[in-house]
């Protein structure tokens, strides 16, 4: 899989991180194919406080912690891979589903105690979906992942895909009158919502965007340096 470069020497998103990203990007992998390029992210689904579907949304950080969570991956050349939706709780109860399970096998579906992610769900989806779907024409190409592991948002899901993907979202969830993490219906509803939010959110356009504007493909230092975000 190769090795892990650590960005978390830098504090914030600036020219230095850009600075030493891309001669890291450029100078190691920079010949890897787009089609085996995948950044990787991951969100939440949250309930801020209330029983107003208006105030439910789709959100991405650390600050947040609920009962649901998606980890989404993009290839350079504009494909989504099968995304993973974490419930929190010990087991996965294909009842929660019904006949909607049947429906939606185009999911990869886990749970953990706290509804995200940890190394051994990592590992699982790595294994499941990421390997299997980014399986290289020629074995002998090298695959790879771009994790974002600080408070910038330098990634490509992180612009304009996340954005559409929670606006939809929401609009969504708003059509449902209540939703809560204890009835097997609204786990249902969660994974309905999604699944409509993802085929707004997850284009091919909006992938190629998200890896442009942030100079990860084609590769350009100088479109990361002009990224609004940047200090």
């Amino acid at each position: 899989m190769g090795r892990r470069q650590e960005a978390n020497r830098f504090d914030s998103f600036t020219p230095k991180a850009v600075h030493w990203y891309f001669d890291i990007r450029e100078g190691q992998y920079g010949w890897i194919k787009p089609e085996i390029t995948v950044n990787v992210d991951e969100g939440d689904s949250l309930v801020v406080g209330s029983a107003d579907p208006k105030r439910k949304a789709f959100l991405k950080g650390p600050q947040t912690r609920n009962w649901t969570s998606f980890i989404e991956a993009v290839t350079a050349d504009g494909r989504a891979l099968v995304p993973g939706i974490i419930f929190k709780g010990k087991e996965l109860q294909k009842q929660w589903f019904l006949d909607e399970f049947k429906q939606m096998t185009d999911r990869y579906y886990i749970t953990s105690p706290n509804g995200w992610t940890d190394d051994h769900i990592g590992i699982e989806w790595l294994e499941r979906v990421y390997l299997p779907q980014t399986t290289p024409a020629d074995e002998s190409d090298v695959r790879l992942i771009i994790l974002d592991g600080h408070g910038s948002h330098a990634t490509p899901l992180d612009n304009g895909v996340f954005n559409a993907l929670k606006a939809a979202y929401r609009r969504e969830l708003e059509k449902f009158a209540s939703l809560t993490d204890s009835a097997p219906m609204e786990k249902v509803n969660v994974i309905r919502a999604y699944a409509k939010a993802r085929r707004v959110g997850m284009t091919k356009k909006n992938i190629l965007s998200g890896w442009r504007v942030t100079g990860n493909w084609p590769i350009s230092r100088a479109k990361a340096l002009r990224h609004p975000e940047i200090q």
